[in-house]
C-alpha cells in the first residue's frame, strides 16, 4: 500500500514538473507600445456657502505614467483664466476673475491641489454658478447648483465591544474594543424625491477633510423617511497614518472631536462621484471595459475630465464621550 502511494506521490511531481517546464517554455514577453492619451485639463473646482471659489485645474497622463507627489505637482496647469459668475438679488450678473496661485500657496486636499481661487464670489444655498475655463487649448464651461441645506437629525456611537456584546453575549473583549467606537447619523428626508449628500469628516487637529470610500448617498430607496446609518472616519485620514490596524479602519476613539461636513449635492455630483468610485473600484484596468464618468464639464475646445461642484455644506461637531 505504502509503495503504490509513493509511486503515486512521484508521478504526480514528475506530471508537475513537466507541465511547469511545458509552460515557462510558451511564455513570451510582450511589449507594449500604447498612443499617446489625448490631451484633456483635468478640472475640480469646489463652490459652498460663504467660502471662496477653489479651482484645481491640472493635465491627464498616460495610464502607465507613475502616480506620486511630485508627479501630480508637475501636472497642474496654471496658463488657464478662470471666471466665475451668478447672479446677484437684483438679476445683475457678478464676475470674479479667479487668481493663480504660486507652489507654495496651493491649498491642499490630499492628492487635490487647488491652484486657482476666488476673490469676491461666496456660495450661498440655493444658487447657480457658472465656471468659463480659457486656456491656449482648451475652453470649457459648467454650471452647477449650491442646493439648499440638508441636515442631519442625531449623532451617537457605540464602542466595539459594545457592538461585539450585542452580536454574541459570549464574546471576549479587550481593553481596545472600549476605546474605538463606531459613529452613526439620523437622518430624516423630505418628502420630495432627490435629495442627495457627500459627506466628510475630520478630527480636530487634521487640517484636511476625507471621505468614505462610498460618500455619496442619494433618497431613491428612502424617500420620506427616517433612516439610521453608520458614519465612517473618511478613507483619506490613513494615507500618511500607519497608527491604526485594519480591523479599525472606519472606527473614531473614545475622546475624539469629530468634526462632520455634511454636504447637500445636485444630480451630476452625485453621478460623478458615484461613477468614479465604481470605477475606481472595478474598471477591469487597461485591458477591460473602460468606464464613462459622469461629468458637467463641457469642452467647447480641447477635452476637459472632471467636475464642477455645488456642496450645501452644513457643520456639525460630535465628541465621543468617555
Amino acid at each position: 500500500m505504502q509503495a503504490g502511494f509513493d509511486f503515486w506521490f512521484t508521478f504526480k511531481n514528475i506530471l508537475w514538473a513537466m507541465c511547469s517546464l511545458l509552460f515557462i517554455a510558451c511564455e513570451k514577453n510582450i511589449t507594449l507600445d500604447l498612443p499617446a492619451p489625448k490631451p484633456y485639463l483635468v478640472v475640480y473646482g469646489i463652490v459652498e456657502p460663504d467660502s471662496l471659489i477653489k479651482v484645481s485645474i491640472s493635465r491627464n497622463s498616460a495610464y502607465f505614467d507613475p502616480v506620486d507627489f511630485n508627479t501630480v505637482l508637475n501636472l497642474l496647469d496654471n496658463q488657464a483664466t478662470v471666471i466665475a459668475s451668478c447672479l446677484d438679488s437684483a438679476g445683475n450678473t457678478v464676475l470674479d476673475t479667479l487668481r493663480p496661485l504660486q507652489p507654495n500657496h496651493y491649498i491642499i486636499q490630499f492628492w487635490t491641489f487647488f491652484n486657482y481661487v476666488g476673490n469676491t464670489i461666496r456660495g450661498t444655498h440655493n444658487k447657480s454658478y457658472t465656471l468659463r475655463i480659457l486656456h491656449p487649448d482648451h475652453e470649457i464651461v459648467a454650471t452647477t447648483l449650491v442646493p439648499p441645506a440638508s441636515r442631519i437629525d442625531s449623532l451617537w456611537s457605540r464602542t466595539r465591544a459594545y457592538l461585539k456584546k450585542q452580536a454574541d453575549p459570549s464574546a471576549v473583549l479587550s481593553k481596545r474594543d472600549s476605546e474605538v467606537v463606531q459613529l452613526y447619523y439620523r437622518y430624516r428626508d423630505p418628502q420630495v424625491l432627490g435629495n442627495r449628500v457627500r459627506v466628510f469628516t475630520k478630527l480636530n487637529g487634521e487640517l484636511q477633510w476625507s471621505s468614505a470610500f462610498n460618500s455619496v448617498y442619494d433618497d431613491q430607496f428612502f424617500n420620506g423617511q427616517s433612516i439610521d446609518f453608520v458614519l465612517p472616519r473618511g478613507k483619506e485620514a490613513y494615507l500618511f497614518n500607519d497608527s491604526t490596524t485594519f480591523d479599525e479602519f472606519g472606527l473614531f476613539r473614545v475622546g475624539d472631536t469629530i468634526n462632520i461636513k455634511w454636504a447637500s449635492i445636485d444630480r451630476t455630483g452625485f453621478l460623478f462621484w458615484r461613477s468614479l468610485a465604481q470605477s475606481a473600484g472595478g474598471s477591469g484596468g487597461p485591458f477591460g471595459a473602460q468606464p464613462t464618468v459622469t461629468t458637467n464639464l463641457k469642452a467647447l475646445r480641447g477635452g476637459a475630465l472632471g467636475l464642477w461642484a455645488g456642496y450645501g455644506s452644513v457643520h456639525y461637531r460630535y465628541i465621543v464621550p468617555r
